[in-house]
C-alpha cells in the first residue's frame, strides 16, 4: 500500500526555508513603521558605566534647564523693573520667584547627582580593592619586579650552595679543615 503523508498537516513545509530578511514583511509594513530588533533585553555590559552615563546625561540636561531658568529669571526681573502696570509687575515678580525656586531645585538635584557619582566611584574602588586588583599599573609592575628579583636571588643562592657542596668549598669540608683531623 502506497500512503502519501501531507507534511503541512504537521506545520512542516515540504519546501526548504529561505531567509530573505524582512522581504516577506515589507508588503505588510508598506507606509508604516518598520519592525526593529529589540535591544532592551540585552543587559548592560557594565552596570557602573551604565549608571555613570545616565548620571552624566541627567547632569547635562539639568545644566541646560538651569541656564534656561536663569535667563527666564533675568527676563522676569527686567520686565518687573520696567513694568508700569502693577498687575504686570506682580506677574513678572512671581515669574522671577518661580524661576528662582526652579534654579534652587536644580542646584539641589545636581548636588545629589554629584554625591551619587562620588559614592559610585568609591564603591567601585572598594570592589576593585576587595578583588585584589591594584589601581595603579606602575605599582603592579613594581610588585612583579620585586617578586622576580626575590625568586632570582633564591635560585642564585641555591645554585651557589650546590656548587660549594660539589666543589667541597665551605660546608662540611671547611668545618673539618678548621677543626682538624
Amino acid at each position: 500500500m502506497d500512503a502519501a503523508i501531507d507534511l503541512e498537516l504537521f506545520g512542516v513545509s515540504p519546501r526548504p526555508a529561505v531567509y530573505d530578511g524582512l522581504g516577506g514583511w515589507r508588503a505588510d509594513f508598506a507606509g508604516a513603521a518598520a519592525p526593529m530588533l529589540d535591544t532592551k533585553a540585552e543587559g548592560p555590559i557594565d552596570p557602573f558605566l551604565d549608571m555613570q552615563a545616565m548620571l552624566l546625561e541627567m547632569t547635562k540636561e539639568l545644566r541646560e534647564r538651569f541656564q534656561r531658568f536663569q535667563s527666564q529669571k533675568a527676563s522676569a526681573e527686567r520686565d518687573a523693573d520696567i513694568a508700569e502696570d502693577e498687575a504686570v509687575r506682580k506677574l513678572a515678580q512671581s515669574d522671577a520667584k518661580a524661576a528662582i525656586e526652579a534654579v534652587s531645585l536644580i542646584v539641589r538635584t545636581l548636588e545629589k547627582i554629584d554625591s551619587l557619582q562620588r559614592t559610585l566611584i568609591g564603591e567601585r574602588a572598594e570592589a576593585e580593592a576587595a578583588r585584589g586588583e591594584p589601581e595603579d599599573e606602575a605599582a603592579l609592575a613594581a610588585e612583579f619586579d620585586q617578586l622576580v628579583e626575590k625568586r632570582v636571588m633564591e635560585r642564585l643562592n641555591a645554585a651557589r650552595e650546590d656548587w660549594r657542596r660539589e666543589a667541597g668549598i665551605g660546608g662540611d669540608a671547611a668545618a673539618r679543615a678548621e677543626n682538624g683531623p
